[in-house]
């Protein structure tokens, strides 16, 4: 079963909406709940007098009653289900005027309910809320309570795919592709394979170059113990070999 709910404005049209044939095979009165209406227009007439004072621009509220195909609602089961919605809606019972049609098209019914959203009580307009959620939950208490059929989410549609008469596949081929000897080739950015600056590794500091050498210490009759470092470590580090013999420095 569906629900559907707006909120609308308009007494003559939707009076005129709820008794006109149209396309529907047949219309029928299930409930006028103003005992003074004698028929649609009168209840409409009746509705427009408690409202017009507020002066508000949509003081009717719609709901269309639809179930599923192959089944069929008793008066019942509908003022049970208008008194469900109207109950979730906020709308105290008695306290504002309802209209219930049924209409029967393509051989499938559904019904429509319109209530007078301004109390007779108090005067004021009660706002249902969010209406079109408390419709979907109505729908499915009432499809469990009655045994209803609950709707089917629609499938997805299917892409058409290209028929192989209109595109043909070309087989790929194992060889290399020739270029037209016309056609220049195209032009790629060659990369450098030399590291970027960022990412070079950090060079150490390489040593000064060692002062040189004196001459033979033989020649200017060094101590053995002086020749003895000069020969085995002091070439190497001359700093710290004339460090350690100062009187020795040329």
């Amino acid at each position: 079963m569906i629900i559907k709910s707006t909120i609308r404005g308009g007494y003559l049209s939707a009076a005129q909406y709820m008794k006109d044939i149209g396309e529907n095979e047949k219309t029928r009165l299930v409930e006028l709940s103003d005992p003074e209406a004698k028929n649609l227009d009168d209840a409409f007439q009746k509705m427009w007098e408690v409202a017009c004072p507020t002066k508000v621009k949509k003081p009717l509220h719609h709901i269309s009653i639809n179930p599923m195909k192959g089944e069929h609602l008793t008066d019942k089961q509908v003022l049970a289900i208008a008194d469900r919605c109207e109950e979730l809606y906020g709308y105290k019972m008695f306290h504002h005027q309802r209209v219930i049609v049924e209409h029967i098209k393509d051989g499938r019914q559904h019904f429509h309910v319109i209530w007078n959203r301004v109390s007779l009580v108090t005067g004021k307009t009660v706002w249902p809320g969010h209406h079109w959620k408390k419709s979907k939950q109505v729908a499915r208490e009432m499809e469990e309570r009655l045994g209803l059929k609950r709707p089917q989410p629609r499938g997805k549609a299917i892409k058409k795919t290209t028929s192989s008469k209109t595109r043909a596949v070309k087989p790929r081929s194992s060889g290399l592709r020739l270029s037209s000897p016309d056609r220049k080739p195209p032009q790629t950015k060659s990369k450098s394979l030399l590291p970027t600056a960022s990412h070079r590794p950090a060079q150490k500091k390489s040593e000064p170059p060692p002062p040189m050498q004196p001459m033979h210490p033989k020649k200017k009759r060094w101590p053995d113990q002086a020749i003895i470092d000069w020969e085995v470590w002091g070439h190497l580090w001359p700093k710290r070999f004339f460090a350690l013999w100062p009187e020795l420095i040329p």
